[in-house]
């Protein structure tokens, strides 16, 4: 394996773009292509905000003393550096600013917006652009996620400050949730898996949750939030584990959009994929600064906002199940983690590897995560190679939920 840093980050920007890429070029209805385009061009303006941001907050964050040690490093000079903290801020600030943005010119016909762009962009010839009036379920949706996240960019930020207790973190998400659950307008029911069917008697093809259906969605809301934040502790890893899954449900948005679904779904994963975009780009720009060796820390501001982010996207764009699979490592270190998560073992503050000044390499601790697994069964590496390892481990996963959810369609679900 390559151990040029940037290397390493071009194969992850290669590699999450390709399949989006590939799916949006399926993409042959105009007014849906227009649409996602110019998301796209408004999403990469925000990428090169996050990167001109990014440096501002940096030096306010250290000035305002919120830094800290890079603990992966201790015993080396880079291990004595003050690092900033809590530049979540920076693409979240940028990422709300886009979606704001992009409410905005949702209200405009993409085809006749870009025609008019073309043309010149003559304030006379403005009244050529067709515009369109966007449904109240459309604009309720649209604010309650924007809501919803941004409470939860504000409460992560405040946890950074604050450092706030395990116990109360787990309800920042709950409580963040509650204009998604108070707007929430869709259905409350879910489809029955065929084999659930045979063997439940009297059970029908769809069945009616109610109330625990609200129940679902704010125990989604807390698993997204808090996974993202349990499988850290290298350098770009948080980042760019938000990254890889939002290009995976970017990828999933536009594959359906690419087929004949109706309305209502195509409506969700077009809400979806406006909302990915975003993210994707926003992070990118972060991840540019957080990758090895790392300028800057994420902080639970930037883990809460993108776990959250991505459960909006999944429980307005009604694809929670396919958005669980994309999951999976995340659902592996929490299982994995339980024992220390509830205590029933000794949890230091920070469970990270041991780092060998000797030779450069991160070594397994007694911890019970992800991170340290890898390290056991892999055997020591540098923190570089073990955050492009858990990476690649997320990619797989996520093209393993693709080929499911091919390999099942009409056999576990119609």
């Amino acid at each position: 394996m390559v151990s040029n840093p940037r290397r390493h980050l071009q194969i992850l920007v290669v590699g999450c773009a390709l399949p989006c890429l590939l799916a949006f070029a399926r993409i042959e209805d105009d007014r849906t292509w227009y649409s996602i385009a110019l998301s796209a061009v408004v999403s990469y303006a925000g990428l090169v905000a996050t990167k001109a941001l990014v440096p501002i907050v940096k030096a306010f964050n250290l000035r305002a003393g919120l830094s800290g040690l890079d603990i992966n490093k201790k015993g080396s000079p880079a291990g004595e550096k003050k690092i900033p903290e809590s530049l979540g801020l920076a693409s979240g600030v940028v990422f709300l600013v886009c979606i704001i943005l992009f409410q905005q010119l949702h209200y405009y016909d993409a085809a006749s917006f870009v025609r008019w762009l073309t043309h010149g962009g003559s304030w006379w010839e403005l009244k050529s652009v067709v515009v369109e009036q966007a449904s109240d379920a459309w604009l309720v949706d649209y604010n309650a996620a924007l809501a919803t996240i941004c409470f939860m960019l504000f409460l992560g930020f405040a946890d950074d400050v604050l450092d706030i207790p395990w116990r109360v973190k787990l309800a920042l998400p709950c409580v963040a949730s509650l204009p998604l659950i108070i707007a929430y307008a869709g259905g409350t029911g879910v489809v029955v898996p065929r084999p659930l069917r045979a063997l439940c008697f009297g059970l029908g093809p769809r069945l009616e949750l109610g109330p625990l259906y609200y129940i679902y969605m704010v125990a989604l809301v807390i698993f997204c939030a808090n996974s993202i934040n349990i499988l850290a502790g290298v350098n770009g890893l948080e980042v760019g584990q938000t990254v890889v899954i939002a290009s995976a449900v970017l990828s999933h948005n536009l594959m359906q959009l690419a087929g004949n679904i109706p309305d209502e779904v195509r409506d969700g994963h077009l809400f979806s994929a406006y909302l990915m975009l975003p993210l994707i780009t926003t992070s990118m720009g972060l991840l540019l600064f957080n990758w090895y060796p790392s300028q800057v820390f994420v902080g639970d501001t930037f883990t809460y906002f993108s776990g959250m982010t991505l459960a909006v996207a999944g429980i307005l764009g009604h694809f929670s199940e396919t958005l669980l699979m994309f999951f999976i490592p995340q659902i592996i270190n929490f299982v994995y983690s339980i024992p220390q998560l509830f205590k029933w073992v000794p949890c230091p503050r920070h469970r990270l590897p041991r780092y060998d000044t000797a030779t450069g390499l991160l070594h397994p601790t007694p911890n019970w995560n992800l991170v340290n697994a890898f390290l056991s069964i892999f055997g020591p590496c540098t923190e570089l190679v073990l955050c492009s390892r858990l990476l690649a481990f997320q990619g797989l996963c996520c093209g393993v939920a693709f080929w499911a959810r091919h390999v099942l369609a009409g056999v576990y679900k119609e």
